[in-house]
């Protein structure tokens, strides 16, 4: 391989191997850099199944549902969701044509290649970033509903405690993940907190469950700039995570192909339009850390009473700003007075101190 390639990455997470892939499939000559460029993924992947790509194999999809939501309501999302074999997603995306190299590497030093930054999330210096937990468990199907978001409170908790949701989702054939969600908070409730709510949920319903399968903490934001000169992020590091919702490898995998094409021509893959898309998001994370647990149940079931495009362009991380702001535009409106009121203080940017006068 030459000296210098088109492409380096940096990390061979789900977003930074995808893009690895995609773009040596494509003839582009890339090196990419990651500390443990072999080690295996454990995490549960779900997506829409009408976001899959159609270049996946698809032996990758592990189990497919048509969950429901409740808040207040119940919902019928009228939408098939997908989760995938992790090790059939992490072997379809091979690194065949890839100069790996098991280190890590910064962004600068890498002479005149576009870089990639896939590391995950920067060090943020503070413990209060938003961050989404979960405490799963795996029961057989047909002993639970099958729910996308379950908002109703689990037995135990006290009035005012932070909300959780249960995610109840078919991963194969036999068996559903029931995972409760701390969806976004800083803090966040910790895994054994929702550990305990899960199976306090469970055991009111009847439903065995085992040992605990999945533990989930990642952060929603990472500091610093979304992409400049020469290099871009992806992942938390960049505008495919959804900070207000967390989901984010429907959107990785998207954004592998827009990279090939974007670096063909010459520019970055990640736009000044995708940025400000980006924190629009961001100030939709800033409202929901905002509400109280009765206001959070109170605007899910608002939200997924919208129109269906507008539940589906605010649930991507794709969705370009002025699809996304009609989306809120449309939740805003259509909330009562007092959530009104929250959700315009939680968006409305701080003002700037005016300067002192002079006397």
């Amino acid at each position: 391989m030459r000296a210098t390639p088109d492409l380096v990455v940096l990390g061979l997470g789900p977003a930074g191997r995808a893009v690895a892939h995609r773009a040596a499939a494509a003839g582009l000559t890339v090196r990419a850099f990651d500390p443990a460029p072999d080690a295996r993924w454990r995490r549960t992947f779900g997506l829409w199944a009408d976001e899959l790509p159609p270049w996946l194999p698809a032996g990758v999809v592990a189990a497919v549902s048509s969950p429901q939501v409740i808040a207040r309501t119940r919902f019928d999302l009228r939408r098939e969701y997908a989760v995938l074999d992790v090790d059939r997603l992490q072997d379809a995306l091979s690194l065949d044509g890839v100069d790996v190299r098991a280190d890590r590497a910064g962004r600068d030093g890498h002479g005149g290649a576009f870089v990639v930054d896939a590391r995950g999330p920067a060090p943020s210096g503070t413990p209060d970033v938003p961050r989404q937990t979960a405490a799963g468990v795996l029961v057989p199907v047909g002993a639970h509903d099958e729910l996308w978001m379950d908002w109703r409170v689990a037995p135990g908790v006290p009035d005012g405690a932070p909300a959780s949701f249960l995610y109840a989702v078919r991963v194969s054939e036999d068996a559903l993940l029931l995972e409760e969600t701390c969806l976004a908070g800083a803090p966040a409730l910790t895994v054994a907190a929702l550990e305990a709510r899960l199976r306090a949920r469970l055991a009111a319903r009847g439903v065995a469950a085992g040992e605990l399968h999945e533990r989930v903490d990642f952060p929603l934001l990472s500091p610093g700039p979304r992409r400049g000169d020469g290099w871009c992020g992806v992942g938390v590091r960049g505008t495919t995570l959804h900070p207000a919702t967390g989901y984010s490898v429907a959107a990785a995998l998207a954004f592998a192909d827009d990279a090939v094409a974007a670096l063909r021509a010459g520019r970055n893959p990640v736009s000044r339009g995708d940025v400000a898309a980006h924190r629009l998001r961001e100030a939709g994370l800033r409202a929901l850390l905002s509400m109280s647990p009765d206001e959070q149940r109170d605007f899910f079931d608002v939200f997924f009473g919208l129109p269906d495009r507008r539940v589906r362009a605010f649930l991507s991380a794709r969705t370009p700003t002025t699809t996304n702001a009609a989306a809120m535009a449309a939740a805003f409106v259509a909330a009562p007075w007092g959530l009104r009121r929250r959700l315009a203080r939680a968006v409305t940017p701080p003002a700037s101190p005016r300067p002192a006068r002079r006397r």
